[in-house]
């Protein structure tokens, strides 16, 4: 199946079942009625980046993997297979035969097919996204991984010439092998490879659309597509319009035909108008608040349809563990124990849910969501900790910095957290709020003593949470180096196997909440939505990947 020039190990992957296997099912006339929010920036899986942008463009264009909406595992979707080399260095996909290129002509309100989807098509998306020119808003977060793609992305369009743009796209580690079968080449090993390309680094973008479409290539009538819908209709500012592609090759378990997203960006007009029954969700912008869930919750009509979904971000305290007293582990295992996650998050957050860990409990490869990792709320084992670090009645603590940004909930939550510190420690916190700009020039320069950060996966693996703390990480701000942390963080990199990656990320994650203690946890973050009961659904773990095509109409 692969090239016999490398010694592949066929990925766990392969005994996945085939989306293509799912039962034909019944295609309804009704329409689905959604909300996008905001008017996309744009439709080129390149450039989008907004949530809404994101969404469509999954909507119309297939990706080599798809990811299961609650767990984030990778499953097939242009690619049906995929195999790794012994060194973790080279990946090869199979892509499946049956997936087209088609275009929607308006006129005749036809979807006319165009050509075969093909290896070539993966990897002149994969240019796209790191040609300077094209200015995507991804090519920064992957070109490390990917040999060639930095040079590539760091050329000056001013200065550099088509024919040298041309060995610098041949010197990319994406090539096409033959027609239905892309190499990537990456510069470290990367065993959630598959669940990146996933994402926005491989969304398959049309050369001959593009080529011959300039600026508006992604308007109805001038757009090729292949994912599971087209674009019928762009009514800017109002509402676009996307129909079931008859082509796309699982076509036949695509339920709805028509999907119709508004455009509310205000959450109380979206509400308005899905109390009226114009919108059968409030996704995928959602955007309902605390407040509203509290409201939502008493009402007797509302609150059977009200969803609280998971989401890929974890909210943190870091200690800077070279400034005392927070250099002594035994002095943040004391400030950990002794804050009431539960009670926080109850009454203070509301949208989230307690966290003793970083990684996001439930996604790929994580820890389980039963798992006890991490230290409890317990003032009587916090108050024994700060004893054991030698801090009593002859030794005091210094003064303690809370740092964080100016924000009404972050402030008020450090306030209540400062409290409970004081209340079970005896220990007096200083909370300091800056600008959000001159914030996060503190972090870079020297964070206080205790800071908040909140992170955000760009994709739904243990790894992308993990990573972030590693010793050269530029998103660790703690000062924290541990050769035991980054070579777990490796070894996790170069396994295949979830079972022992899983094992792997809770090593490393036991190193940092629990052993060394060098953040505290504070919750994960959750968010709120409102859908009819006649509609079946899931609930997508990243912004703008809902899996609109799994929906159906009872």
């Amino acid at each position: 199946m692969f090239s016999p020039r490398l010694p592949l190990l066929l990925s766990l992957t392969l005994a996945l079942v085939l989306l293509g296997c799912r039962p034909a099912a019944e295609t309804l006339s009704r329409d689905l009625r959604l909300n996008l929010g905001i008017e996309p920036a744009t439709l080129d899986p390149a450039q989008a980046t907004d949530p809404g942008a994101q969404q469509i463009a999954r909507m119309i264009f297939a990706s080599l993997v798809d990811i299961d909406a609650a767990t984030g595992a990778p499953q097939h979707a242009l690619a049906t297979a995929w195999a790794v080399s012994a060194d973790g260095l080279i990946w090869e996909f199979k892509l499946r035969q049956d997936a087209v290129w088609v275009r929607y002509n308006p006129v005749n309100d036809r979807v006319e097919p165009k050509r075969a989807v093909t290896a070539t098509d993966i990897v002149y998306s994969v240019r796209r996204v790191f040609d300077p020119r094209v200015g995507s808003g991804f090519a920064a977060m992957f070109a490390p991984l990917i040999r060639g793609a930095d040079p590539l992305r760091a050329a000056d369009p001013k200065q550099t010439s088509d024919a040298e743009f041309q060995k610098l796209f041949a010197n990319l580690g994406a090539q096409a092998v033959d027609d239905t079968t892309v190499r990537f080449i990456l510069t470290r090993p990367a065993s959630y490879f598959p669940s990146i390309v996933s994402t926005w680094l491989v969304r398959t973008q049309p050369r001959e659309s593009v080529e011959a479409g300039g600026v508006v290539w992604t308007e109805p009538g001038n757009l090729w597509t292949n994912g599971p819908y087209v674009l019928a209709r762009w009514r800017h500012g109002r509402e676009i319009v996307l129909q079931k592609n008859p082509y796309w090759y699982d076509a036949a378990s695509v339920r709805i035909e028509r999907i119709r997203l508004a455009m509310l960006a205000d959450t109380a007009t979206a509400l308005d108008e899905y109390n009226k029954g114009n919108l059968d969700s409030l996704d995928p912008y959602g955007g309902l608040t605390a407040t509203d869930v509290e409201h939502l919750r008493e009402d007797p009509r509302l609150h059977n349809q009200l969803h609280i979904a998971p989401t890929l971000c974890a909210q943190y305290y870091g200690f800077n563990t070279r400034q005392a007293p927070f250099n002594d582990p035994l002095v943040r295992k004391a400030f950990v124990a002794a804050l009431d996650r539960e009670t926080l998050v109850s009454t203070g957050v509301q949208l989230g849910e307690p966290a003793r860990g970083f990684i996001r409990a439930g996604i790929h490869a994580s820890p389980e969501i039963s798992d006890t990792l991490g230290i409890p709320f317990n003032a009587t084992q916090a108050r024994d900790y700060l004893k054991q670090a030698g801090y009593g009645t002859s030794k005091r603590l210094p003064a303690i910095t809370l740092g964080v940004n100016t924000n009404e909930t972050h402030q008020r939550l450090a306030e209540t957290i400062a409290q409970m510190w004081k209340n079970n420690l005896g220990v007096e916190v200083r909370v300091s709020a800056l600008d959000w700009k001159s914030y996060l020039q503190t972090l870079r320069a020297e964070a206080p003593q205790i800071f908040r950060l909140g992170y955000c996966a760009y994709f739904p693996d243990a790894a992308n949470f993990a990573d972030v703390f590693q010793s050269k990480s530029p998103d660790n701000f703690t000062r924290w180096a541990s050769s035991p942390y980054d070579q777990t963080l490796a070894r996790a990199a170069r396994e295949i196997d979830v079972t022992k990656r899983r094992a792997l990320y809770r090593s490393a994650e036991k190193i940092l909440v629990e052993e060394e203690a060098v953040i505290l946890p504070l919750w994960w973050t959750s968010r709120a939505t409102l859908t009819r009961p006649e509609i079946e659904r899931t609930y997508a773990l990243v912004d703008g990947y809902e899996r609109l095509e799994t929906w159906g109409i009872r």
